[in-house]
């Protein structure tokens, strides 16, 4: 073996699965509603996460099939007489704010624990570790 140590470390993706097995929420979910909660706009959001504003809406009505539940809330902009065109927005519901607050203390639970993992291993650990057992051959009689 190869008398330099290599470094390896632990990686994970998360996902929230809803009872019929299906992706609900990942890492670049709690980003798009995070940026929604930021930007109070879904035109915003995708702007600045680089997505299209399609693919922003298709996520979120995907979503809201899956979890049953709505997530955003919208308010219809125009132009009001005397007044600037505008004031439209969007804005989570209060289980989408718990859903990506829980999402991210539970990724950031699990980024802790193998951090401190990831410190310790190294190739050389891990093979003293794992050793294979030796094949030894049986002899037999004729």
């Amino acid at each position: 073996m190869d008398s330099r140590r290599t470094k390896l470390q632990y990686t994970f993706r998360l996902y929230l699965n809803n009872a019929a097995g299906e992706r609900v929420l990942g890492k670049g979910g709690a980003q798009i509603l995070e940026a929604i909660n930021e930007y109070g706009s879904i035109v915003a959001a995708a702007k600045n996460l680089g997505m299209s504003y399609k693919f922003v809406c298709d996520y979120l009505v995907r979503t809201q099939k899956r979890l049953k539940e709505p997530i955003i809330v919208t308010r219809r902009g125009g132009a009001d007489p005397g007044k600037k065109k505008g004031g439209g927005g969007t804005a989570l519901t209060p289980f989408a704010r718990n859903l990506v607050q829980v999402f991210k203390s539970t990724q950031h639970l699990i980024g802790n624990t193998l951090s401190s993992k990831n410190k310790t291993l190294t190739m050389q650990r891990v093979s003293s570790i794992y050793r294979h057992p030796r094949k030894t051959r049986r002899k037999t009689r004729n």
